[in-house]
């Protein structure tokens, strides 16, 4: 590592006051990535009342609302190794912007964020994660809407995704493009909804310890979707739904690394309830019912669907949220249709003092590849903390460990990473 690069990482770390350490864990899944976070919906539960929440500049009918968040983390297992784990420090920069409308009809948003990182002793492990993009809200008459929304991020696949090469010297970059729109009409106690997303998916070649590329075109995708939902108020804040959605994947390569098609289609019902009680709980839950096809010699993937994400806010102290869900995802895995992850998260945040909230709780992932003999189980449990000096800088300390149990040997891993940052925001 240069002379310069070493003190500017020490410099930061420093002014934190405290050690920094190595790269972030991303969420399992297909693909796993560190990407930049994207700023919170306006509908995200928060106390009115807050002093510490961010207020925004006003910017003729918008609100602009700037953060930046300056970490050094320590992570003990950098590669995600089951033996001879190699840990080290990085420090990590998040600028966030989000221009907010402050509209009475209609509404539109639009952000831009970044994840810059920046390691100690593995420079190979630096990479940019930042997305781009906006949505909105066409009020065309009461009951009667149009939404829509658009963005473009690029990412980086983390060291525990099994579709990242054991050879890598870098983590794999990717591009994604995401939009979607939806028609909506909700005369009296109804709702009626129709919509569709499309997304874009490009991969770079995978740099290898030994300084070769590997080709990943095989994994460019295009992913279409549509869905048709009805919805009846049940009774004040709760709505029963039933709806149904169809999707396609087109890769651009009509065969893949292993001389497969992976080009697949499929379907799901769901039944459920959205919830929306003032600020106390809102969310959504569903059951149904599955099917993606596949061309031989992939195996088909029917079962049950479900999902949830729910936040609850008990007491003005205590805030609890539950999220759920099953997603088929591509994967590189030969005999493998998808990566089948059925995931479960609860989580609780406490108000411990006017300026000071305390986060914790867990996470369990079964990540099954349908038609292979692998499965991955992951349980991450985290705590957080936030200390807010005034209005406009916090400071911020999180415990995330990881666990993978593998039924392919050599596959499982322990990780633990601690954070501490220094938050600002408007």
């Amino acid at each position: 590592m240069d002379r310069r690069r070493y003190f500017t990482v020490l410099l930061l770390h420093a002014t934190l006051a405290a050690p920094a350490v190595a790269q972030t864990i991303a969420a399992p899944g297909s693909p796993e990535s560190t990407a930049a976070p994207t700023p919170p919906p306006a509908t995200s539960i928060a106390p009115v009342t807050d002093p510490y929440s961010p207020k925004g500049l006003p910017f003729g009918g918008f609100r602009i609302f700037p953060t930046m968040e300056i970490a050094g983390d320590n992570d003990d297992n950098v590669y995600l190794t089951e033996t001879n784990p190699r840990g080290d420090y990085f420090a990590r920069e998040t600028p966030q912007i989000l221009l907010r409308s402050d509209w009475s009809r209609h509404s539109i948003d639009i952000y831009a964020a970044g994840s810059f990182y920046q390691y100690v002793s593995l420079p190979d492990q630096d990479h940019i994660d930042w997305n781009a993009g906006g949505d909105g809200r066409l009020d065309i008459y009461q009951g009667l809407t149009l939404s829509g929304s658009g963005s473009y991020s690029v990412e980086h696949l983390a060291n525990s995704s099994p579709d990242q090469p054991t050879s890598a010297k870098t983590p794999v970059e990717f591009s994604l493009v995401q939009s979607g729109a939806t028609f909506s009409y909700n005369p009296y106690h109804f709702g009626f909804y129709l919509g569709g997303t499309f997304d874009r998916y490009v991969y770079d070649p995978s740099h290898l310890v030994d300084e070769t590329f590997s080709s990943n075109a095989d994994r460019n995708e295009d992913a279409y979707s549509a869905y048709a939902k009805a919805s009846y108020e049940v009774s004040p804040g709760y709505a029963a739904f039933v709806q149904a959605n169809e999707n396609l994947a087109h890769y651009d390569l009509t065969l893949d690394r292993s001389g497969l098609d992976r080009d697949n289609m499929g379907y799901s019902g769901n039944a459920g309830v959205d919830m929306l009680i003032t600020n106390l709980i809102h969310g959504q839950a569903f059951v149904g019912y599955l099917y993606q096809r596949y061309k031989a010699p992939f195996k088909d993937v029917p079962g049950l669907n479900f999902g949830a994400n729910v936040d609850w806010a008990v007491t003005s102290l205590w805030t609890f949220h539950f999220i759920a869900s099953r997603s088929l995802n591509g994967t590189t895995l030969a005999t493998a249709s998808a990566e089948d992850d059925k995931s479960f998260q609860v989580s609780a945040d406490y108000l411990f003092r006017s300026n000071i909230t305390l986060s914790g709780g867990a996470s369990y992932l079964d990540a099954t590849f349908d038609g292979s003999t692998r499965v991955d189980r992951y349980i991450t449990p985290r705590f957080s903390a936030i200390y807010h000096l005034n209005p406009w800088l916090g400071i911020e300390l999180t415990d995330t460990y990881q666990t993978r149990d593998s039924s392919v040997s050599g596959q499982r891993f322990s990780d633990n990473i601690v954070m501490v940052g220094l938050k600002f925001q408007e």
